[in-house]
């Protein structure tokens, strides 16, 4: 509730009540405020279930005996088939629409979180994971698609920075709600019950409102998958797309590897969870002000300036002391290549695809996102074998140096066309 009083009083003023008109085959008008709200819940309950897996790895390892570079592999699962399954339901978005790509995509994602919760092996860990990461393809290419179809120019990067906020909100609380019931119930209760939660906002989906252009009759599949492609021959596009895949990479490796880290320092489940509150929080304030910020000063300057401090922070971080608050304070800074580097990487792609083609949209985000989530699932598997042969010192910094990379290809981005909006 808390959550639509703030979209409400974020809305345009300038629309109808709170409503927009469309500019599709329908003519209808759209509701911003409950499309915005059901898909930030929507958000919210992925994140909450997906991260409250992170502070229960070591429990996993220990109960199932899976080494830490297999369980590396679970993790990675996931990713991977958020990647590979971006285009085709982005261009099933296109085709047939938004709305039931996303309640599919939530009914899938609800299946493999029950899966989760009762697998006794590692194929069956693979398996679930592999499942819920399909449904969640299905649901984050299709929800920042309709994003795009709702919201201008000028508008859609503070939209895109709400749904950031959904993302922070459940990544604390699938942080701090995984340990925490983990230490008291187990790590299969934690995915039982998420379920089904995630189940009731499957239903609650059903009062969204179509915004696609269900282009039958239009572009054929094969023109869709090359004009989504042919959008990378812009520079800008290239650089934010190896840009969110980079950090993504290191940003989930580096998640991956920490509650070993704490493990081996002796923190119990629950305080490892607590010690990623933090990196939440600021991933979560981040992606909301740098959205707004973006709206009126550009995408690059802040794209520069999160990925510069999160580089550095998590270059230095196994320098730091061992304990929980300066790991919580230091690992704080690196949720900045987290949720505002999504929220500026997302919103400067559909800004380029709406001017080229929005028909194309889905089907170009489902690209974007097949990219970024593979550094998303390499992130695990390259954490795994680090940490197996080298340590966590070592993983921290090379992941650290790869978001400093991406600083310095965020300097290269070009965006003159904010100014002929």
């Amino acid at each position: 509730m808390c959550l639509y009083l703030f979209i409400n009083a974020a809305s345009d003023q300038r629309t109808t009540h709170g409503k927009i008109m469309m500019s599709d085959a329908r003519n209808t008008y759209i509701d911003r405020e409950r499309q915005i709200f059901l898909l930030s819940t929507g958000t919210f309950c992925i994140f909450l279930a997906l991260l409250s897996l992170i502070p229960l790895l070591p429990m996993i390892s220990d109960e199932l005996a899976i080494s830490r570079s297999e369980l590396g592999w679970v993790a990675g699962v996931f990713m991977i088939c958020m990647a590979l399954f971006q285009i085709p339901f982005g261009l099933l978005s296109d085709r047939f629409g938004r709305r039931p790509m996303i309640i599919s995509g939530m009914l899938i994602f609800t299946a493999g979180v029950f899966m989760l919760g009762i697998s006794s092996t590692f194929v069956s860990l693979l398996a679930a994971r592999a499942i819920s990461g399909i449904g969640a393809a299905i649901f984050f290419t299709t929800s920042f698609t309709m994003v795009g179809d709702l919201y201008r120019l000028r508008e859609r990067g503070h939209a895109m920075g709400i749904l950031a906020i959904a993302t922070g909100f459940g990544t604390v609380l699938g942080y701090s709600m995984g340990g925490l019931l983990g230490d008291l119930y187990g790590w299969r209760f934690v995915f039982i019950w998420f379920s089904a939660l995630t189940l009731l906002v499957a239903i609650s989906f059903l009062l969204l409102k179509e915004t696609g252009y269900c282009t039958e009759g239009g572009y054929c599949y094969r023109d869709m998958i090359y004009l989504s492609f042919d959008v990378f021959r812009i520079k800008s596009v290239v650089l934010v797309t190896l840009i969110a895949m980079m950090c993504n990479m290191a940003s989930i490796g580096s998640s991956y590897v920490l509650p070993f880290y704490a493990q081996d320092a002796g923190m119990s489940v629950a305080v490892t969870g607590l010690i990623f509150i933090p990196f939440a929080i600021v991933s979560s304030a981040g992606a909301s002000a740098c959205g707004k910020c973006s709206d009126i000063v550009g995408r690059r300057r802040p794209l520069i300036v999160v990925t510069t401090i999160a580089g550095l922070a998590l270059v230095i971080f196994s320098w730091l002391p061992v304990n929980a608050p300066a790991m919580a304070v230091n690992f704080a800074l690196v949720g900045l290549c987290f949720g505002p580097v999504v929220t500026l990487t997302s919103t400067i792609l559909v800004d380029h695809v709406v001017r080229e083609d929005s028909h194309i949209l889905g089907t170009s985000m489902g690209t974007f996102n097949m990219i970024r989530w593979m550094g998303a699932a390499f992130g695990p598997v390259a954490g795994g074998i680090m940490l197996e042969v080298y340590g966590p010192e070592l993983s921290f910094m090379v992941f650290g140096l790869l978001i400093l990379i991406s600083a310095v290809l965020s300097i290269m981005i070009y965006e003159e066309w904010m100014d002929n909006e």
